[in-house]
């Protein structure tokens, strides 16, 4: 009966009671598969209970092992036959294992030439491993998009998910997910570009109507822009954030912050006393026509991180860390991160530039405006104007 139970694949647990105390018969009743093997002349409760519990515990031990194989040829099989490029990394950053996918997205034919090597070495921008696996710990899975490198040289576009592999309750290894996004984000630049392009139009076109500055103000502001991303790209919990795609997407939204006021009358822009409270009121109209203006492009806002920025960046330049600001009298973080960087850059540019109603100040007195401001600003965002003043100076000296 035994040997019938097993060749058809049956693992329930068999306890053998029998009134023969044979050591022959035990051995073959347990190499025929018997999970114990029982004499009625000692049976007893007791023995017949420890005979189940310990039966029952090999038989769910046992399957829980032959659970695991299959769970692991399962998960071997997906990674091989995955079309997306899976790699498996040691705590130290070096490659033990690739799947095919990974090997033809990256253009190699020999896992020699991949195995052991450091990740960097196909990765660009990739930064400290160890920094990922920290924030990996926190977060379990972090999504990024990376720049590859392939055997010829070439780079292609990545989109990358990492997760902590924990063996023992512990991160043992990190597996990276990698899907060719190439061509979507070919695709994207060319659209961006264009975006750009008409952006500027309009940005020049609203310096030109305003009288305000020439086209040296939003190139400063693009520049201070740019320089505080960077910075805060460089911090928490930025750091995760804030990328070269970031930095130079702000940089061009920036440009647009007053767009809204080519709808401005000028004899407001350009009127030489302090403002009246009803052409006040009209002045912090411009964020919303701006936006206004722009919203036929920000439709498609959804698809461009661009786009996003552009939008925020118009809308809400001028509101305040504090919640003093327009025109939504936004509060600390409720105000987008674009906003609150070109709101510095700007306020920095005003200061240190001529209005119709007062000259320029030095680099000296606007600094001390925005040291005394402090509470108006993103405190990080101060900081890093604070800390590095002098190059904020030199920008303002080299574009004018």
């Amino acid at each position: 009966i035994l040997h019938h139970i097993r060749a058809k694949g049956i693992n329930i647990p068999v306890i053998v009671v029998t009134g023969s105390g044979d050591e022959g018969v035990a051995v073959a009743m347990m190499k025929a598969g018997a999970s114990d093997y029982l004499v009625k002349g000692y049976l007893s409760a007791e023995v017949l209970e420890k005979s189940v519990k310990n039966s029952l515990e090999q038989y769910n031990l046992f399957n829980q092992r032959r659970d695991r194989q299959e769970e692991l040829m399962l998960k071997d099989l997906a990674m091989k036959t995955s079309l997306s490029g899976i790699c498996v990394i040691k705590l130290d950053g070096k490659i033990t294992y690739m799947n095919p996918s990974f090997m033809t997205m990256w253009g190699y034919d020999s896992e020699k030439d991949i195995i052991n090597k450091p990740i960097t070495d196909f990765i660009r921008e990739y930064g400290d491993f160890k920094q990922v696996i920290e924030n990996l710990q926190i977060k379990q899975t972090i999504l990024k998009e990376l720049t590859g490198k392939k055997s010829d040289g070439s780079e292609f576009y990545l989109q990358a998910l990492f997760s902590l592999i924990r063996q023992d309750d512990k991160p043992n290894q990190v597996m990276m997910s990698f899907i060719d996004i190439t061509t979507v984000k070919s695709a994207e630049k060319k659209r961006e570009d264009l975006y750009k392009g008409i952006m500027e139009v309009f940005a020049l076109r609203a310096e030109e109507v305003g009288n305000v500055e020439t086209a040296s103000h939003i190139q400063r502001i693009a520049s201070y822009t740019r320089f505080i991303a960077k910075k805060l790209s460089e911090i928490k919990p930025f750091d995760n954030y804030i990328n070269k795609k970031y930095i130079n997407d702000v940089g061009y939204a920036s440009m647009l912050h007053d767009v809204g006021k080519w709808r401005t009358p000028n004899e407001i822009l350009l009127k030489p006393s302090q403002l009246s409270e009803a052409e006040w009121t009209i002045i912090k109209q411009h964020p919303l026509l701006g936006a206004e203006m722009l919203s036929p492009l920000l439709k498609n806002k959804s698809a461009s991180q661009y786009l996003r920025l552009v939008e925020s960046v118009v809308l809400y330049h001028h509101e305040k860390w504090d919640g003093s600001g327009y025109p939504k009298g936004l509060k600390g973080e409720d105000i987008p991160l674009s906003a609150r960087i070109v709101a510095l850059a700007d306020i920095y540019d005003a200061l240190t530039s001529d209005r119709s109603y007062r000259k320029a100040l030095s680099h000296e007195d606007a600094l001390g405006i925005i040291e005394a401001d402090k509470e108006k600003f993103d405190p990080r965002v101060w900081q890093i104007f604070v800390d590095n003043n002098a190059e904020f100076k030199k920008i303002r000296d080299k574009i004018t």
